[in-house]
């Protein structure tokens, strides 16, 4: 709306019923259209309130502000269907003139109505018929994809914009019934799709898809994490200290022995204790590199295939699990699966969990289960054991840094995976397995769509 003013709000409301009325244009789109409009503005309310409400005062004022939003949505909704009633009772009033005026005139008012209600800045909003014709698309989503309105209004959805086969995320409340809420990049640009059909005398009439710019919250997530990596580096520098001053003093001790005997046999068997416990440091620096998301400029950032890394870390293991008795079982449905990132990070991350199946067999049980599947935007990889599984204190302390059940444990192997997996844009969970009866532990990665040429 153009005003503040509730008188002139009202009277822009009595216009636009007025001349959805007049034009001959339906009142169930246009409610539906303002249903649509409210929810995503109070999705973006509850996006906003993550980041900006802290106390228990802001919450209780957002929900009192919320509420009365939906007050005032409800108020517009009953007064457009009135006004639309009232004019429907004097119908047999107009004359053939003016109903011939509102069918030429019928596509304009209705291009006036959708972008009057629907109007954003950062929404962009897309109908379709049940034949997949582009019925409206407003002025946000034209600028997201990079297209004249006028080019694609009447046109196929998928001759206009010629989507990925994963994409077709409006189609599919079409021709599948099937609505929901998506994440696609278009145009280097992260949005979100919330997708609903719409309904006339019972019968799907078409659909709506509403899709949100994110990239700048995720920017500003971005510059959250950096300050979050600072003060992980602190929390971790009392661990790391007690961690390195052990295999330090260690080194010191025979470095010392080495300088008043000169026995070479017995200097052997020293080096290579220094040389393991050297190995050690090294390894709890590069796992407390990841913590704080540390980049190597010779690590390069790729699209790959996951289950390259994934039979790799099988065929690794192999050996140890034949050696062992170890039954690994393997459920991986085939597909081309590709994700962008780190293919070193996520082999590492792969080869975490599946070593911590292994080592869990030391005292019980010998079958480890891999499963691979994907969903629409996701690749699942899940991990699971016949071992004695983990208890609730372990369930509870499983990601924090240097929390282990282990001797010779440093604690830092999940917390490690955990950011890799979340570096790369996806969710680690833990459980125990209701099949195997052992530790359960799930990965999901977004999957990567090839750039359109």
């Amino acid at each position: 709306m153009k005003s503040n003013d509730s008188t002139a709000l009202e009277q822009e409301v009595n216009e636009m019923a007025y001349k959805c009325f007049l034009h001959g244009l339906n009142v169930a789109t246009l409610v539906q259209c303002i249903r649509v409009c409210r929810d995503s503005i109070m999705e973006q309310m509850n996006y906003d309130a993550a980041t900006f409400v802290s106390s228990e005062a802001e919450q209780l004022e957002l929900l009192r502000e919320q509420f009365a939003f939906y007050q005032a949505m409800d108020q517009l909704i009953a007064q457009v269907v009135s006004i639309y009633n009232e004019e429907k009772q004097r119908e047999n009033t107009r004359t053939s003139v003016e109903k011939a005026q509102g069918e030429q005139f019928a596509v304009l008012a209705e291009q006036e109505l959708v972008q009057l209600v629907l109007h954003s800045s950062d929404i962009a909003v897309l109908m379709i018929d049940r034949s997949l014709k582009i019925i409206e698309a407003n002025h946000a989503l034209c600028h997201l994809f990079g297209v004249k309105r006028e080019q694609i209004i009447g046109k196929n959805i998928d001759e206009a914009f010629l989507p990925h086969e994963s994409e077709r995320f409006v189609q599919w409340v079409v021709e599948r019934g099937q609505s929901g809420h998506y994440m696609a990049e278009y145009n280097s640009k992260w949005t979100t799709v919330s997708t609903s059909p719409i309904f006339y005398m019972g019968e799907m009439w078409g659909a709506i898809a509403v899709l949100r710019n994110i990239t700048e919250n995720k920017r500003y997530e971005e510059e959250l994490n950096k300050r979050e990596a600072l003060a992980a580096v602190g929390q971790l520098a009392a661990g790391m200290a007690h961690e390195i001053r052990n295999p330090l003093t260690s080194i010191k001790g025979f470095i010392q022995l080495l300088r008043e005997q000169g026995n070479s046999a017995r200097s052997e068997s020293y080096f290579s204790v220094i040389l393991t416990e050297i190995e050690r440091i090294d390894g709890l620096l590069n796992d407390v590199l990841v913590l704080a998301r540390y980049r190597d400029d010779k690590i390069v950032s790729e699209r790959f295939l996951v289950l390259d890394e994934l039979y790799g870390v099988i065929r690794l293991l192999e050996p140890e699990a034949n050696r062992r008795g170890i039954k690994l079982e393997l459920d991986i449905t085939p597909g081309e699966w590709y994700v962008f990132g780190y293919r070193s990070r996520i082999k590492q991350a792969i080869l975490n969990i599946m070593k911590n199946a292994f080592e869990a067999l030391l005292t019980q049980g010998s079958v480890v289960r891999v499963t691979v599947y994907a969903s629409i935007s996701q690749v699942v990889i899940v991990v699971e054991d016949n071992g004695p599984g983990l208890s609730p204190a372990c369930l509870e302390n499983l990601f924090v840094p240097f929390y282990t059940t282990k001797q010779e444990g440093t604690g830092l192997g999940l917390s490690t995976t955990q950011r890799i997996i979340a570096d790369h844009g996806g969710e680690i969970f833990a459980e125990n397995s209701p099949r195997l009866n052992g530790a359960r532990f799930e990965i999901r990665l977004p999957l990567s769509v090839a750039a359109r040429t």
